[in-house]
């Protein structure tokens, strides 16, 4: 008969400290602050580099004008193996004339320091366009594109 006030008066001061609630295990916020650690950032200085403008570039840009597919090279300027990358394509007619903007997302198996041909459905679905710097047809009208690599993805297992 001891051992329930000893134990009841234990559950009273524990209860104190806690928040009432009709949920069960929930815990104060001094409690949650005690549990939670700091991460130390394990990036060195000389790895956020890799992350810089030019990073990963596109060139070689081409379209003729009854081609489904807009082609180009992807070049990965650093030491990091990419497995995605965005880009947004900025189409003018040759005065400059905003004629269409998009962004796409090309799937890459893109090794360090090295570059890979890599394509994406074209924009141009009446096939009526081709890249000003290209063959064309006569009746087909020049444009000019613009693109910004967005973002890319790190492949961070170690598969080869």
């Amino acid at each position: 008969m001891l051992i329930l006030p000893v134990a009841l008066a234990l559950c009273c001061g524990v209860c104190d400290a806690r928040v009432n609630s009709t949920r069960k295990g929930l815990k104060t916020s001094s409690e949650v602050a005690d549990t939670v650690t700091m991460v130390v950032d394990s990036m060195k200085v000389d790895d956020m580099t890799r992350f810089a403008k030019g990073a990963v570039v596109m060139r070689g840009y081409a379209k003729q004008t009854g081609s489904s597919k807009e082609t180009f090279m992807l070049t990965n300027n650093t030491n990091l193996h990419i497995s995605l990358v965005e880009i947004i394509f900025r189409y003018t007619d040759v005065k400059g004339v905003l004629l269409h903007e998009r962004t796409e997302t090309v799937v890459c198996d893109l090794p360090p320091y090295s570059s890979r041909q890599a394509w994406v459905k074209t924009w141009d679905e009446g096939h009526k366009f081709y890249y000003y710097k290209g063959k064309s047809r006569k009746d087909a009208i020049a444009y000019d594109v613009k693109v910004r690599v967005k973002r890319y993805d790190v492949r961070v297992d170690n598969k080869e």
